[in-house]
């Protein structure tokens, strides 16, 4: 099988990985959603007795009490009339205009019954034959007299609201009208005639507006609360009889066992929504520029997503205010920094609202357990202090979710008990990380920040070895650790990674410390009396020794690369020379570490900054150009033995590399200004 094949075959290999991995994640955490979301059935009709006391799984509408508590609403609601102040004006007129057409008939020289016909035909208000004869027998101030009392009564009656087509208010006007025909100094006569005359005059002032009226319905309609059925609500009580009502209830609810329709709508949401959680996972898998190999961080991620699911499924039985809401974002950020960890976090979101029915309450809290969690972990130092942050995100937890109750209204006790169960969880969420963390160190191999910084303690075994048995190797390795963090630094490398690597790099050389220069404190070199073949073979060996080291002491793979690593296949070229000068007969590469070649970029840099420092620290007296001379030199001399040529380091890293060890390097090195002697100058004084 040639190179190209093997190459293929791995990323097919590599690729069928993670599809697999995506598969079972998704059937996990569908898994758990399912039995989340979809309610527990029953198969129950009318007539039937409830066997348990049935509950609702989730807050749904009662449409049928909602349309109830409207219709009630509604017919309260009084019709809205518009009132039509020309009706008492027109009334009055037609009055008017049938005593000037009386008065008008008297004088006409025809017969009472043509006087009787053209009054009627000349006048709006219907009137009797009779009526209209006693009319004509009145004299002048008679009908005067009855004009002028039907003007000042109708007024009076014509300005209270009559609706059109209420009766109650048409005789409530008559009513009145009587009273103050009654209640006048007329004479019968004239008093019939009123009434007559008066009783045809009253008709509704108040017509109905259809609009305003259906506009007031709708703002009712919009103003009535909806009848809420809530989560654990009973639905029916255990012996009781089911009606429609029930049933109707129980399908909203969707806990009928011959209604399946809500429960595909539900599948297919939850499916959309894990689908959707595993898809942001895979961007973030390609756009993660991280020390672990996409299908550790792919799987570990995965991972950290089903125990969180599980661990949230499990203690939403006591409270849903007490899943471990901070667990994944403590451990993600350990394990793969703040950025990174909070990113996992977050997108976990959707996966909690699942699990949770979408409490919105729990998802805010979830978030900010998140963010704060990430935060304040990205702060840890020491294993011990993890659970110091679970404390730190407890209380403010406590603070907020007791704020977003009370806000709400809610029961003083309920408001104590979530806000206790949100603190408490805190602390339980930072005692599991602190238990899962080695584990996931020990299984995947994973190299997190804290484990870093552990390393970076100088009470480590190692270091304090490296300091008493090779002490100027020691001091080497720690200005090799400053260089190599600066410039990670500047790169955008992991800074921390470089600086332990840098610390452990040469602990190889406290099986034979004195073979190498740092160390020997006296001009007796142990090299000048052995051949420069051995000599390369003990320095070369401390890439071994080195090795053998970092595997009994357990140093984590990464560290045990950079020891590898470090030198690459360079030529040790002062005893390589030394050889050819002495006339031996041999072959380059025998005096080369055996590599490999750096193939990262903290690794790559560590070569270049041990180099460098070593090169630096054999200067005598170094000026600023002679520093800048000599960091040009050595890592020119590595890009062209090819010594980087397996590394990620682009041309732009190696020119921002090249910078920041001369700055650190003259900052350490660079020979110091002389003051001038003043002692003359003040005895001269």
């Amino acid at each position: 099988m040639n190179y190209k094949s093997k190459i293929i075959e791995d990323l097919i290999s590599e690729k069928l990985k993670k599809i697999i991995v995506f598969i079972i994640t998704f059937i996990v955490l569908f898994i758990i959603s399912f039995f989340t979301v979809i309610p527990k059935k029953y198969s129950l009709q009318i007539g039937d007795i409830a066997p348990i006391d049935i509950k609702a799984p989730r807050d749904f509408e009662d449409e049928e009490a909602t349309q109830e508590k409207i219709d009630k609403a509604l017919s309260e609601v009084l019709p809205k009339y518009n009132k039509d102040l020309n009706i008492a004006k027109k009334s009055i007129e037609d009055i008017n205009k049938i005593i000037e057409n009386v008065k008008y008939q008297k004088e006409q020289n025809v017969n009472e019954t043509t006087k009787i016909e053209n009054i009627k035909n000349l006048v709006m208000i219907s009137l009797s034959d009779e009526d209209i004869k006693s009319l004509l027998k009145l004299n002048e101030q008679e009908l005067d007299a009855l004009d002028k009392f039907l003007n000042d009564v109708l007024i009076k009656v014509l300005s209270l609201d009559i609706r059109e087509n209420n009766l109650d208010d048409i005789k409530k006007a008559q009513q009145d009208l009587d009273f103050y025909i009654k209640s006048s100094t007329l004479n019968k006569n004239l008093k019939d005639l009123a009434n007559s005359i008066g009783v045809a005059s009253i008709k509704p002032n108040m017509f109905y507006d259809y609009e305003k009226t259906e506009e007031l319905k709708q703002q009712i309609r919009r103003q009535i609360e909806p009848v809420v059925i809530k989560k654990n609500q009973n639905i029916v009580l255990k012996g009781e009889v089911i009606n429609e009502h029930h049933l109707n209830l129980m399908s909203k609810a969707g806990i009928l066992s011959q209604n399946r329709k809500n429960d595909f709508i539900l599948i297919l949401g939850v499916t959309i929504l894990i689908l959707s959680t595993l898809i942001l996972l895979v961007f973030l898998v390609k756009n993660e520029g991280n020390v672990y190999s996409n299908l550790s961080f792919y799987v570990i991620t995965c991972i950290l997503l089903i125990i969180t699911a599980i661990l949230t499924f499990a203690f939403k039985i006591i409270s849903v205010y007490f899943i471990p809401a901070s667990f994944l974002p403590i451990l993600s950020t350990l394990i793969f920094g703040s950025k990174t960890g909070l990113i996992i976090s977050l997108i976990n979101t959707l996966i909690v609202i699942i699990l949770t029915n979408f409490n919105i309450n729990v998802c805010i809290m979830y978030v900010m357990s998140c963010i704060l969690g990430t935060f304040f972990t990205s702060k840890v130092q020491e294993r011990n202090n993890i659970l110091l942050s679970g404390l730190y995100v407890g209380i403010i937890n406590f603070l907020i979710v007791y704020a977003i109750n009370i806000l709400n209204n809610t029961i003083y006790t309920q408001a104590v008990y979530s806000s206790i169960f949100v603190f408490l969880n805190s602390i339980v969420s930072s005692i599991f990380a602190i238990g899962v963390l080695p584990i996931f160190e020990q299984v995947f191999n994973i190299l997190t920040p804290i484990k870093l910084l552990e390393l970076s303690n100088p009470n480590q075994i190692l270091l304090k070895k490296l300091l008493f048995e090779a002490p100027g190797t020691y001091h080497h390795s720690i200005l090799v650790g400053n260089l190599a963090e600066a410039a990670a630094n500047e790169i955008g490398a992991n800074s921390l990674l470089a600086r332990v690597g840098a610390y452990y790099h040469d602990i190889g050389k406290i099986k034979r410390p004195y073979f190498f220069k740092e160390n020997q404190i006296t001009n007796d070199n142990p090299h000048d009396k052995v051949t420069p073949k051995l000599s390369v073979s003990i320095i070369t060996s401390h890439i071994r020794d080195g090795l053998e080291l970092a595997q009994k002491y357990k140093l984590p793979n990464i560290i045990q690369d950079i020891i590898m690593q470090h030198h690459g296949t360079t030529l040790v070229k002062y005893f390589y020379v030394q050889a050819l000068n002495e006339g031996e007969n041999i072959i380059e590469d025998n005096f080369r570490y055996e590599g490999p070649k750096p193939n990262s970029k903290e690794s790559a840099i560590i070569m270049l900054a041990d180099s460098v420092e070593a090169a630096v620290r054999s200067l005598n007296s170094p000026t600023v150009d002679d520093i800048k001379t000599m960091v040009e030199k050595i890592i020119n001399e590595k890009l062209f033995d090819n010594q980087l040529s397996e590394s990620p380091l682009t041309f732009k890293d190696i020119e921002k590399i090249k910078e920041v060890f001369i700055k650190v390097l003259l900052g350490i090195f660079h020979t110091r200004i002389e003051y001038p002697d003043t002692t003359k100058e003040d005895k001269n004084d």
